[in-house]
């Protein structure tokens, strides 16, 4: 089958939007979208300008900070862009890479929960959900993915996260005491420690590249149902932007009881869901936006959420999530 029958304009928004941004296409005073023209004029380079785009490893490190999941584009960005020493640098690393864990986690169980995936079928204690081991987390992960391939259930995060991609993450997590113990060690012994470890995070995330089409948002305002204006929570600017988030009337429907601004919600090919209780937010008085946070642990009866991009820690009650709690502990328990 040739590309000219598989290969459409409008599957590679990012594409064409790119070629716009960086190629002007111009004729008198008139200028002309250059990614359309490209693709009208000469439709086999069109494609092989976007294997180039696809492959290219600097372009694909620039759809990470402008549009990966907040946590993971902020820390990132940081680490590779906004740091101050050696220490500082493989500090970040180590958060990028737990907001990594943190976010996967936080999305896959809060689709499971949406699409009422039989969790007791896992035979994963109710306990384990709640634990602040990353490696729990990761097993979970890869079992709700596991069961949701092999019992046919149409699964947005499958596409997204593929299990040889857990594998490195897993990896990855066993570096934990070169991230742990970095303090302890000199400059050149941390720099050294962060040209190890940056390859093979780099490569998580580019494996992970289709996390660039999921979109994290709050609830701001709608004067139509379908059609919110919401706090898009996507890139590694913390200050995030408002825009229109369209639902499906189906997908509205089966979350309108609790569809406020008291959560975080993602879009996943298409399907709108709630992250609670595992990704949150805060919001101080003097704040204009939302800052997420990742739930960590039980702390004496109440959820201990660490900040992103701020050194402190947040506390919420219990039953600030109580309804998206029961419904998961009734798939699980």
């Amino acid at each position: 089958m040739s590309d000219e029958i598989i290969l459409k304009y409008s599957d590679n928004p990012d594409f064409n939007e790119w070629l716009i941004e960086n190629y002007l296409v111009e004729i008198e005073e008139y200028e002309f979208p250059s990614s359309e023209v490209l693709y009208r004029m000469n439709h086999e380079k069109y494609a092989e300008a976007l294997a180039r785009y696809t492959a290219d490893p600097k372009v694909r490190l620039s759809r990470i900070e402008e549009k990966f999941p907040n946590p993971i584009a902020y820390y990132f960005h940081q680490a590779t862009s906004n740091y101050q020493n050696d220490h500082h640098r493989l500090d970040l690393l180590k958060s990028c890479w737990e907001s990594i864990v943190f976010f996967l986690y936080g999305l896959v169980v809060g689709e499971a929960r949406h699409r009422k995936v039989d969790l007791k079928s896992l035979g994963i204690k109710w306990e384990k959900y709640w634990s602040d081991r990353l490696f729990d987390k990761l097993t979970i992960i890869e079992n709700i993915l596991d069961y949701a391939t092999k019992s046919g259930i149409a699964f947005g995060c499958s596409y997204i996260i593929l299990i040889p991609t857990l594998d490195l993450i897993k990896k990855l997590n066993q570096e934990r005491n070169g991230f742990e113990h970095a303090s302890a060690k000199t400059a050149a012994q941390q720099q050294e420690l962060y040209n190890e470890l940056y390859p093979q995070l780099e490569l998580v995330l580019r494996q992970l590249i289709k996390l660039e089409e999921v979109i994290v948002f709050r609830y701001h305002e709608a004067e139509t149902p379908l059609y919110p204006r919401c706090e898009i929570l996507n890139g590694c600017d913390l200050n995030g932007r408002k825009e229109i988030m369209p639902i499906q009337k189906d997908n509205y429907m089966e979350i309108v009881d609790y569809f406020d601004n008291k959560s975080i919600y993602a879009c996943v090919k298409g399907i709108v869901f709630c992250l609670s209780p595992f990704i949150h937010f805060t919001q101080e008085a003097h704040e204009t936006n939302a800052i997420l946070c990742f739930y960590k642990k039980d702390k004496g009866g109440k959820y201990h959420y660490e900040v992103v991009g701020k050194s402190q820690d947040k506390e919420f009650d219990m039953n600030t999530f109580e309804l998206m709690e029961n419904q998961l502990r009734g798939l699980v328990i």
